[in-house]
């Protein structure tokens, strides 16, 4: 893609849609060596360097004794830094955007204004009224507000749409941008970035009369194919296997469960459809050859299902997802011991607009020493 000439990078964050005329990036700051000069200033310096340029040879061209000039001094070298000869694919430049702070009043370059945000449902708890709450109280100014898709279920997917439409100014993503996505951004002439700010893992449940010990992930697979369709066949009671998921158009997490845990295979046509995480917990619960799964931070303190640890595929060393205090296993979320892991993600709109400062401030709130141990109370695992 050809930039813009008119933009200047920053040298500390790369941000590189600063106008030429700015003396600071519109993202962290920085001051621009530089900046503030019009594009007509750069113009005519060119021209007056080429004319000097011409002056010369003319008058030292061949048969000719060279004339005696004036030596004109070199044009200062361009501070900004060299762009490289091909740009990497999206999926692997690192954020400019990410700073650590240790509370979130610290963090730098957060706008004033009302910012839609939304997308993966595996975010409600951080859009709590506590989280929430601590960011109103850092940045007054800064004000947020879910934006509902006006069609269709909310959802990573849709969260990313209605971003790349315009919708929102950034999204919440439970799953990684696909590379489909990442095109219909360019489509447009933005550029998408993902930048993760905590840890969860999908947590598989059973009904309480279940006495299976563990299931490792390739027997996971079997249960939501079709392919294990009795209990006994895994350890558990002769009991008919009834598995319980939401459909595979409902967002990231189902999306994430598809393409990570059964291989892009889908669901079998023994998986009986629900609407969302509460639907599933109490069907299973009334269930008893019931199984489900959801993150986990929507399964911790439920009583009426039990938790199953995981093992890995061929394993019996199972590892349970939550720890003796009712909390979500940290050190196994954190260390990939538990099987079934991902990251969550702030999705940055990269346009040079208020927008992409908007999402990395959020995300950089996130990332905030008190925003970490937010992540944590709201049954994440902290990223840092």
């Amino acid at each position: 893609m050809v930039r813009d000439l008119t933009y200047v990078t920053c040298p500390k964050c790369g941000h590189d849609r600063n106008p030429n005329t700015a003396t600071n990036c519109e993202i962290c700051g920085q001051r621009l060596k530089g900046g503030g000069i019009p594009p007509i200033a750069w113009i005519a310096l060119a021209v007056l360097l080429l004319g000097g340029a011409g002056y010369y040879f003319w008058q030292n061209r061949p048969g000719e004794a060279p004339a005696p000039v004036a030596s004109t001094p070199a044009p200062p070298a361009s501070t900004a830094p060299a762009q490289p000869a091909t740009t990497p694919g999206l999926e692997q430049v690192k954020s400019p955007f990410v700073k650590l702070f240790a509370t979130m009043a610290e963090v730098e370059n957060v706008p004033s204004g009302l910012f839609n945000y939304g997308g993966s449902t595996t975010f409600a708890p951080l859009r709590s009224r506590t989280v929430l709450g601590a960011i109103a109280q850092a940045h007054p100014n800064f004000k947020l507000r879910y934006a509902e898709p006006v069609s269709g279920k909310p959802g990573s997917g849709t969260g990313i749409a209605m971003l790349i439409a315009g919708e929102m100014s950034f999204a919440q993503s439970s799953r990684a941008v696909k590379s489909k996505e990442y095109a219909a951004a360019k489509e447009r002439g933005i550029a998408l970035e993902q930048v993760p700010v905590a840890i969860d893992g999908l947590a598989f449940f059973v009904n309480p009369a279940n006495s299976v010990a563990g299931l490792s992930v390739d027997q996971i697979v079997g249960l939501f194919t079709g392919k294990i369709t009795n209990w006994k066949q895994v350890g558990g009671p002769d009991r008919p296997v009834v598995p319980f998921s939401r459909n595979l158009q409902a967002g990231g997490t189902v999306d994430y469960f598809n393409e990570e845990v059964l291989g892009g295979a889908g669901l079998g046509k023994v998986v009986r459809e629900t609407r969302d995480t509460t639907d599933a917990l109490r069907k299973v619960a009334a269930t008893p050859g019931g199984v489900g799964y959801a993150t986990a931070s929507e399964v911790i303190g439920q009583r009426s299902v039990r938790p199953v640890p995981l093992a890995r595929s061929n394993s019996r060393e199972y590892v349970a997802p939550f720890a003796e205090d009712s909390q979500v296993n940290r050190t196994a979320f954190r260390d990939g011991t538990y099987p079934v892991t991902r990251r969550l993600f702030v999705v940055i709109r990269r346009d040079g607009r208020l927008d992409e400062q908007a999402g990395a401030a959020y995300a950089n709130l996130l990332l905030s020493g008190e925003g970490q141990q937010l992540v944590e109370k709201s049954g994440f695992v902290a990223i840092r």
